[in-house]
Order: structure tokens, then sequence, then C-alpha cells
């Protein structure tokens, strides 16, 4: 083999590194780490540690509410704003959503009018959804008794005072943990390996 053979040997070789650490793997690794992410949503825990359910499921709310899992949502906005960023050598992944970081980390929010608002309208239609008998009075249904339970919850976070705090639990959806480290590291051999195999087979054939 001539020196120049060898020279544009290492520069395909080098290029391919390149576009490897640049973009293939920054590519491949944020989108298993959004996929496992947006996976604790399912689960409902996060490292095998399960979320504190919401009042809206002890309560046995009546319709979708209870039948969504915990953040989860008709939308499942704050689930599917988990997006990331490539870089050469490294990504970024990240929520952006107001509340990401209260429901990720836990902590206290303080109760403003306007939440007095829409609990308050909550209650109302929670209500107003109950069934009445012809002659008057609430039929006994389940779904009534369910209703019922509901606009009690929603009546009384109406009645807290403006200023008061509303604790909010941590349910840890965002960051790394044993099984995302794990598979990352997969990925990234996988990828060297198939690399090497691949520039192995390129240089053989080459000859």
């Amino acid at each position: 083999m001539s020196s120049p053979d060898i020279q544009k040997q290492v520069e395909n070789a080098v290029k391919r590194l390149n576009t490897l650490y640049t973009r293939t793997l920054p590519v491949k690794v944020g989108t298993k780490a959004v996929s496992l992410t947006k996976k604790r949503f399912s689960d409902s825990a996060f490292n095998g540690r399960a979320w504190q359910e919401p009042y809206r499921r002890k309560l046995s709310f009546k319709g979708a509410q209870a039948s969504y899992k915990t953040l989860l949502s008709g939308t499942n906005h704050l689930r599917d704003a988990t997006y990331f960023k490539p870089e050469p050598g490294k990504v970024y992944i990240r929520n952006q959503v107001d509340y990401a970081q209260i429901h990720n980390e836990g902590g206290s929010i303080k109760v403003t009018a306007k939440m007095k608002r829409y609990f308050w309208y909550r209650y109302a239609a929670a209500k107003g959804a109950r069934l009445t008998k012809k002659r008057g009075g609430l039929r006994k249904t389940k779904g009534n008794e369910a209703l019922t339970r509901e606009a009690m919850f929603w009546r009384n976070m109406a009645l807290k005072r403006e200023g008061s705090l509303i604790r909010m639990p941590r349910r840890h959806f965002f960051g790394p943990d044993a099984n995302m480290s794990k598979e990352i590291r997969k990925i990234i051999e996988r990828e060297l390996q198939l690399f090497v195999k691949n520039y192995g087979t390129y240089f053989r054939e080459s000859r």
C-alpha cells in the first residue's frame, strides 16, 4: 500500500468518527433519553420508586379525570414537552413547561385569585353534572357519589385563603437514573463497535 492510500484511509476514518461524535451519538442518545423520560409517565415511577397518586384518583373522581395516570391528562402536555437538543459530543434534555420544576422537585405553591376562580369553576361543574330525580333530589348512583366527592374536593380548594400554600409532592420524572445510564452506555458501545467493524471491512475491501 502506498503512502497516499494510508492517508486517505486515515482521513476517511477520522471523518466517520467525527460524524459519530458530532451527530450520530448525540441524536441516538437524546432519542433514547427522551423515550425513557416519557416512559416514566406511563410507569408513574422514577427508577422503580412509585409516584404519589393524585387526589382525583384517591377520591375516585368520575370520568376521564379519574382514569388519567399521575401527571397525565387529555393533552399530556408535560410529558410531550420533553425534547433533546444535540450538540457535538453531547446532548441536552429539556422540558420548559412552567410547572415542570415544581412537579419534578416538589415544593409549595401559593394560592392566587385566579386559582380560586378555577377551583370554584370546577366545583360548579362537578356539582352541576350530578343527575337528579324527576321530582327533585339527587339520584343514588355511583356516578353521583363520585361527582359529590369531586365537588367537595374543589370546594375545599376554592375555600383556601389567597396566599396560603398548597404542597406539591415530588414526582421525579426528569434526569438520569441507573437504567437510563445503562441504556446510554449500551448505545455508545454498540455504535463504537459498529464503527470498528465497518471500518475494518472497508479497509480490507479497499486493499
